[in-house]
């Protein structure tokens, strides 16, 4: 009986420092932010989101998309709304590993106005 008690002590003790260590160990949790960009730097972006202005860190060469399609870094310009996939830093920033834009709006298809068929009579 000691043994068992004693057994299941020592498996609750491994669980809960096994817990404390990995919420220790300060792996920044990855988020998903959306905004428009307001300015580009050489390594950074600055975009505004409805609650505030967050720095986007690009040191770790993020891939940016646009509807499945890789882009260049040009593509990311003022004005543009983009969505930001990235570990969340304590200070706020974000160091982004994927940088989604976009897909560029279709044209609308042309419709022939009604009562033409295309020919004359």
């Amino acid at each position: 009986m000691q043994r068992r008690c004693f057994a299941v002590l020592s498996l609750i003790a491994a669980l809960i420092a096994g817990a404390a260590f990995a919420a220790a160990s300060g792996k920044p949790k990855e988020e998903k932010t959306k905004g428009e960009i307001i300015s580009v730097g050489e390594d950074s972006l600055q975009i505004k989101t409805k609650k505030a202005t967050i720095t986007v860190i690009l040191t770790q060469k993020p891939s940016i998309v646009m509807d499945g399609a890789q882009m260049p870094p040009a593509a990311l310009k003022r004005g543009v709304k983009v969505t930001v996939l990235g570990a969340a830093q304590p200070s706020g920033e974000i160091i982004a590993r994927e940088i989604q834009l976009p897909a560029p709006a279709s044209a609308m298809p042309m419709q022939m106005p009604s009562g033409s068929g295309g020919h004359s009579h």
